[in-house]
Parts: structure tokens; C-alpha cells; sequence
């Protein structure tokens, strides 16, 4: 096994040589935090090998492996090109802006995706509830299929509140919609005449339908 170094002993070109032998790394936490960030310039440079090869032309030395710890070296020891890594790390840094952006953009039209298909499918319930049903019995209408949309409504209404809403609008009439599905949804399969007529009222009364099928256009004019 190699023997381990004494931190006190390592210069820099001997901590350059350390790069590609991780196992011998000495234990001191200082030392090996210092080594990481010579290693992670190293990776970042070698990836732009090709760019920097003409600024960075230096006689090769015994203790270099490769033309990427060659440039570390030029880099960190000849003083030369401090502004090429001040360039180079506003450079990677633009990379990460710019992958958060398109990542959130993506993650924002989604949910706006998940938006149109709440207010669409709530539409499309609103009229099947007011069609007429078969029964259960006399008296009593078979709304099993209506329920079971209505509680998976529930969970993408509970869903899109902690997204958040695209607009003050949407969030008011997903409220609206919320608190008639979750009535529905506490139902019985099989509803009495006296309550669906209820439901059916509500609806009525505060336009449900309606507006629902405004906001699924509405946000599908917005491009989402």
C-alpha cells in the first residue's frame, strides 16, 4: 500500500499529482478540501480542453499526466489566466441559470396542463350529473360513476391549491368547484331524488359549469 503523505510536504506540483490518486489523499481535512477544489477546476477545464489549448501552450513537466492537470497548473501557478476562470465559472454559472429556468418553465406549463384537465373533467361531471341517471331503486338515482370522478377531482383540487393558481380567477373557481365535488363526493352511490335535485340547484345557482368551461379556455388561450 502507498504510504501516506505528510501535508506538511506538499507542494504544488506534488498536489497536482495527488489529483488522479484519491486513495492517497493525507487525512487532514484542510488538505483534502484544497485537493477537491484543484480537482473539480481540473474537470471543469478538461472539458474545454480545445478552447483554452492555444492560451494555455506550456511546456510539458515529468509531474503532469494530462494536458487537463497541465492547464490547472498553468493556470493556478503561472498567474496567467485568472480572468479565463473567472469566465469560465460565469460560464457554468449562466449553464445552471439558464437549466433552472427551462426546468421551471416546464414544471410551470405541466401545471398548467394539470389546470385545464381540472376544469375540463369538472365540466364534463357537471353535465353528466344533470343528465337523468338510472336508479337504484325508486327514489333513489345510481350516481356511483359521477361519485367516483368526483373523488378523484378531490385529490387533483387538493393538489393544485398547493401548487398554486395561475391567476387569482382560477384559484376562486377552483374553490368553487372544490366544495361542490367534495359534496358530491361524501355522497352515497345511490343519491335520494331530493338531494341530487340539491346538487343540481347549487350548481345552478352559482354557474358552475359555466365557469369552469371559461377558465379551461381561458388557460388553454394563455398558451399552456
Amino acid at each position: 500500500m502507498t504510504p501516506r503523505l505528510d501535508p506538511s510536504l506538499l507542494d504544488d506540483a506534488r498536489r497536482f499529482e495527488l489529483l488522479e490518486r484519491p486513495e492517497d489523499w493525507p487525512d487532514d481535512p484542510a488538505i483534502q478540501a484544497e485537493l477537491a477544489g484543484l480537482l473539480e477546476l481540473h474537470l471543469g477545464l478538461g472539458a474545454h480542453g480545445a478552447e483554452l489549448a492555444p492560451v494555455l501552450a506550456v511546456p510539458a513537466r515529468p509531474w503532469y499526466r494530462t494536458w487537463g492537470l497541465a492547464s490547472a497548473a498553468a493556470l493556478l501557478l503561472a498567474g496567467l489566466p485568472s480572468i479565463i476562470i473567472v469566465q469560465h465559472i460565469r460560464h457554468l454559472r449562466a449553464l445552471a441559470q439558464d437549466t433552472d429556468r427551462i426546468e421551471q418553465l416546464a414544471q410551470r406549463r405541466s401545471q398548467d396542463r394539470a389546470w385545464i384537465a381540472f376544469f375540463q373533467q369538472s365540466s364534463t361531471l357537471l353535465q353528466d350529473f344533470d343528465t337523468n341517471p338510472a336508479l337504484c331503486r325508486k327514489g333513489e338515482e345510481d350516481r356511483h360513476q359521477e361519485r367516483e370522478m368526483a373523488l378523484s377531482l378531490l385529490q387533483a383540487s387538493h393538489q393544485l391549491a398547493d401548487w398554486g393558481a395561475p391567476s387569482p380567477e382560477a384559484e376562486a373557481t377552483r374553490a368553487k368547484l372544490h366544495a361542490w365535488i367534495a359534496e358530491l363526493a361524501l355522497e352515497d352511490s345511490c343519491l335520494s331524488t331530493e338531494r341530487a335535485d340539491q346538487l343540481r340547484k347549487w350548481a345552478a345557482t352559482h354557474n358552475l359549469e359555466s365557469q369552469a368551461i371559461h377558465m379551461e379556455r381561458h388557460l388553454k388561450g394563455g398558451g399552456a
